[in-house]
């Protein structure tokens, strides 16, 4: 996708599809008839990771209601928010290798949890091998009047194994050992700015350089087992759940309103966590960063 005018940049690209999704948008969770067409676009999207997009992929794309388009170095895979099939956004990394994607950066409740996809779009800013993933809904679309459980909440990414959201998820990470950073928004709360934690996954390096760096950039951090912060550490999320069965790293941030209305702390969170992934990449092997 070039843009609007040729100018559009891909945080205006993210802002525009984010600000589309409605709280009474429609939404629907695959069928079981529609299995074999979402693995295909699964595998699909795991290969481009590797070899780069191929006409393959948007035939498996197209399968499943997304789009294919192209910003810069970028390929771009949407569905419409005005569809029942609102599945996601997906970002492509800036560039392909056998170490690729470096980080699935997680982006489960868009335009609910506001400004979490700046923050998530700041990170791919700052590595090339980064794979962004977003909900395609609000988290509140189609969900029935008395859904009270986070569960109960079709269009709940994050509390969904049956979305195409945490299948593409588990396939990327799966194949790859690809780490997760998932970006959530909280309302404010007294004496801390962030949550972060590692879901129901175990603790790793990455998540003790983004706690650290966000420490030193000036945020009141506290850690998912903090007394008061239970409710916020994902531990019933699916795909920290997933990093627990796989024994990959994953980051789950719980953001507070003020941080994320501020866009220099914004941008201090996704650097810290861009030279986090950085780090713990380059301690295995090499990671491609932006320029």
């Amino acid at each position: 996708m070039a843009g609007r005018g040729g100018d559009e940049t891909l945080a205006a690209v993210v802002h525009r599809l984010t600000t589309a999704l409605l709280l009474d948008g429609p939404y629907r969770p695959p069928g079981a008839d529609e299995d074999a067409v979402v693995e295909e676009f699964v595998a699909a999207v795991v290969t481009a990771c590797t070899t780069g997009p191929t006409p393959a992929l948007a035939a498996a794309g197209a399968a499943v209601g997304f789009a294919t388009s192209r910003h810069g170095a970028r390929m771009l895979l949407t569905t419409d928010p005005r569809e029942p099939r609102a599945w996601g956004l997906v970002v492509l990394p800036a560039v392909v290798g056998t170490r690729n994607p470096d980080v699935v950066v997680e982006i489960p409740h868009p335009h609910f949890d506001l400004r979490t996809e700046a923050v998530g779009v700041g990170i791919l800013d700052r590595i090339d091998g980064a794979l962004l993933l977003q909900a395609g809904a609000h988290r509140h679309a189609a969900a029935p009047a008395w859904a009270r459980r986070r569960v109960d909440f079709p269009a709940d990414v994050s509390h969904r194994p049956d979305s195409v959201f945490a299948r593409l998820a588990a396939g990327i990470v799966a194949a790859r050992g690809t780490p997760q950073v998932q970006v959530h928004g909280c309302a404010d709360r007294e004496g801390f700015d962030v949550v972060a934690s590692s879901g129901a996954a175990a603790p790793s390096a990455l998540l003790d350089d983004v706690t650290s760096g966000l420490r030193a950039a000036g945020e009141r951090v506290r850690g998912g087992g903090d007394p008061g912060c239970e409710r916020l550490s994902g531990i019933r999320n699916v795909q920290g759940r997933l990093a627990a069965r796989l024994g990959t790293p994953f980051v789950h941030l719980e953001l507070s309103r003020s941080l994320r209305r501020d866009p220099a702390r914004r941008e201090a969170v996704a650097r810290v966590v861009a030279d986090a992934v950085v780090a713990s990449r380059t301690r295995d092997g090499d990671v491609t960063t932006g320029t």
